[in-house]
């Protein structure tokens, strides 16, 4: 396939869509034109057609003319997570990651978009890193693209295309930073794959730089911390921070003294490998840039929701006109070979079968007392434990930004749970109570305490009790 001359990189985030389109010549990359799409308010999506005729006449008014583009969501509406691979072949691996989906996510697999990035080595071994997206909103965004008169070439994660595209090395850890005025996403490459993809639950504030940047410090000093082991380069973990939230240096140097990194600010658009750009983008089209650059596979997308390597296409090994010579010959031969055998052995297999029949009087008594023994023990070894419906409610009842934590929990006989962990604010640790307390699967939910951990730290710790009951009965 032919390089394209043209690409469209599409960011959205759940205020607009940046648009960026990135011409191609003589080996080196342009940018030729950028713009923002702002996005009805709402919580509903809207209807894809008309959304999708607004955006044709967004890009038509603005002069872009890149018949192909690429779709990049933010991490809110991503699920990623890294998985362990056992010993495999590379022809067993998507069959191997298939299954592996459907035990970590909880999600039904039909409401999922799944793909995934590496494998890559580790010290600990070789990785994968899955990542799934809600498939209607993966449909509905390719439905808009279309309505629009655009080919999508990929629907792939913004912060992932973001940071490939970024210049500089990664094979050791590094961490890519994104700040937008919506929000703050983060992710962590090692050993040349990606580790962790998540938004973080803070908002840049150019007015509040120093609070802001302790709670951006806290964040990233807890994500860290839970990322799995590994060797560190002789000068540390590297931090690049995409600044399209226009915090000052002053703001972004405090950060850098809260985690004791030395920060890195990303320059637009030499840190993606472009030298030409019009004088109105700024930083904040970096994501959309990066996602054109994906559609040139320079480098490809990470992931690709609408090209999952989960589901690869299988390949003909031959053209098509010899596989219908083959195949017809083969039909021919068959029923030739049909209509001899059937001549031939006919009378012989009815006979056969006869006598089968007559002997196998005594096998099929034994195998339907095997049958009966086999029926009256199953309802000894197919029932489902009680404790997953519960642990399953409890998990639910968490949420998924990681401002609460369990860390220890036990479940009785009788169903009695005595659940304690930590949470950053006392104001997590009553959400979850109320969200016990509103489960019709719990009953008796009492909060025990909510103390201050000290030593410094801003966390608490709490303790709650109840009971799990069944659906129906207690």
């Amino acid at each position: 396939m032919m390089t394209p001359h043209r690409m469209l990189g599409l960011a959205v985030t759940e205020r607009s869509i940046a648009a960026v389109e990135v011409g191609a010549g003589h080996g080196s990359r342009k940018v030729l034109r950028a713009a923002e799409f702002p996005l009805p308010p709402g919580d509903a999506p809207p209807d894809p057609a008309r959304l999708g005729n607004e955006l044709r006449q967004f890009l038509r008014h603005n002069h872009f003319s890149a018949p192909r583009c690429v779709i990049g969501l933010g991490a809110k509406w991503l699920v990623a997570k890294e998985r362990a691979l056992p010993p495999t072949s590379a022809d067993l691996l998507a069959g191997v990651l298939a299954i592996a989906t459907e035990r970590e996510f909880a999600s039904d697999p039909k409401d999922l978009a799944f793909d995934y990035s590496g494998p890559f080595d580790a010290a600990q071994g070789r990785f994968v890193f899955l990542v799934a997206a809600p498939r209607r909103h993966v449909d509905h965004l390719l439905a808009v693209a279309e309505a629009a008169g655009l080919t999508v070439a990929a629907i792939t994660s913004t912060t992932m295309a973001l940071a490939s595209a970024t210049r500089g090395p990664a094979s050791g850890r590094r961490l890519v930073l994104c700040l937008s005025p919506g929000g703050a996403e983060l992710s962590v490459q090692a050993g040349g794959g990606f580790r962790l993809v998540r938004r973080l639950p803070v908002s840049p504030s150019a007015k509040a730089a120093d609070g802001w940047a302790d709670d951006l410090a806290g964040e990233l000093r807890r994500v860290v911390a839970l990322l799995p082991g590994e060797e560190a380069p002789p000068q540390g973990p590297e931090l690049l921070i995409w600044n399209a939230a226009g915090l000052s240096a002053e703001a972004l140097g405090i950060l850098g003294k809260r985690l004791s990194l030395e920060v890195k600010p990303c320059a637009y658009p030499s840190d993606l490998g472009i030298a030409d750009v019009p004088p109105s983008p700024g930083g904040e089209f970096a994501a959309a840039t990066a996602l054109a650059l994906a559609g040139f596979k320079d480098p490809p997308p990470a992931v690709d929701f609408l090209h999952s390597r989960l589901n690869p296409r299988k390949k003909l090994a031959l053209r098509r006109k010899v596989v219908w010579g083959i195949g017809l010959a083969a039909l021919l031969l068959l029923a030739s070979l049909a209509v001899f055998l059937n001549w031939r052995k006919e009378e012989r297999d009815v006979q056969d079968m006869k006598d089968q029949l007559d002997g196998m009087g005594e096998s099929l008594a034994a195998a339907r007392d095997v049958v009966d023994k086999a029926a009256v023990a199953r309802g000894w070894y197919d029932r489902r434990p009680r404790h997953l419906d519960c642990l399953r409610e409890l998990t639910l009842a968490f949420p998924a930004e990681g401002r609460i934590w369990t860390t220890s929990l036990a479940i009785g006989e009788d169903m009695r749970v005595l659940l304690s962990g930590k949470a950053t604010d006392e104001g997590a640790v009553l959400e979850v109570l109320d969200r016990l307390s509103a489960n019709p699967k719990f009953v008796d939910v009492k909060h025990l305490y909510t103390r201050e951990v000290g030593g410094g730290a801003q966390e608490v710790s709490f303790a709650i009790s109840l009971r799990a009951v069944k659906a129906g009965g207690s």
